[in-house]
């Protein structure tokens, strides 16, 4: 019997894997990018990340708000509409050191029909109270039956200043050198631009915004808030336009470790939540 009700469930299974696919190609072509922002915090604060401060995820968003405190190491998953062949799965590690923050990063998206797969290195530099920061990120799309891979090699950089030691503003670009994958259909990497600020109200709660401009795409606003509950418990909720998508989590902080979780709800209802969690340590 149990037999009997899974065949269904794997067949009802590959048919809403496969129109989710086909919207993604023809309806709504930026459904099921992999996310440019990553970690479960970023995702529950409407991943209005440009200016968030105390990140080590920035290694994938704005490289010049990279955390100057302490060596961290961060491991990220989530899984898009319950379905585990779309799925992040990222890690990322930042150090300290007299002369800059350096960072390395590994992003994988997809399954084993079509994957997306990042690799990250990237740096930080502050001088006179300014922060610049840049990334050498190199990405390779793998397309199973037989279709082949192509990689593609870009450059992000960031800027970010305190204009109180409370109020951030920052500001980033993503393959400003413009990659493309491959010789045959030259697919271009996405490329976007943002400007954000952030406001830490004591130690209270924390605000972030940001406006956010792929430039295949209209400009798309974001904003998140994260409220400090009792202890080291935290409490987040986020939104963004263009998609509209609704977004809240928890998380955990202490001296020595935070883990943190999310869900992501998107403006196409039908496709459900994206649950997402992820772990860091510091040292």
């Amino acid at each position: 019997m149990q037999s009997i009700i899974q065949k269904p469930w794997h067949f009802y299974r590959k048919i809403i894997l496969i129109t989710i696919i086909w919207l993604h190609l023809l309806v709504f072509p930026r459904l099921l990018n992999a996310q440019a922002v990553l970690g479960a915090r970023e995702l529950a604060m409407g991943q209005a990340t440009t200016a968030l401060t105390g990140s080590v995820w920035s290694a994938f968003s704005n490289p010049a708000m990279l955390p100057e405190e302490h060596p961290a190491t961060s491991f990220f998953a989530v899984r898009y509409y319950g379905l585990s062949e779309i799925s992040d799965l990222a890690a990322v590690i930042s150090y300290p050191t007299e002369i800059g923050v350096f960072a390395a990063g590994a992003h994988r998206y997809g399954f084993d029909l079509f994957s997306e797969n990042r690799l990250r290195i990237g740096y930080k530099y502050s001088f006179l109270n300014f922060h610049f920061g840049a990334v050498v990120n190199y990405s390779r799309v793998v397309q199973g039956g037989g279709y082949g891979s192509a990689g593609a090699l870009g450059i992000d950089i960031g800027l970010a200043a305190p204009l109180s030691p409370q109020l951030w503003i920052a500001a980033k670009a993503t393959n400003i050198n413009n990659p493309v994958y491959g010789t045959r259909n030259n697919e271009e990497l996405p490329r976007d631009l943002s400007i954000g600020l952030s406001f830490e109200l004591s130690e209270l709660a924390l605000f972030t915004a940001e406006v956010y401009k792929d430039v295949r795409f209209p400009v798309s606003f974001r904003g998140g808030i994260e409220v400090a509950i009792i202890g080291g418990l935290m409490g987040r909720a986020g939104i963004t336009t263009k998609p509209q998508t609704f977004s809240a989590g928890f998380g955990y902080k202490s001296s020595a470790w935070n883990f943190n979780i999310a869900v992501q709800r998107h403006e196409v209802s039908m496709l459900g939540l994206s649950p997402a969690a992820d772990f860091k340590i510091k040292w």
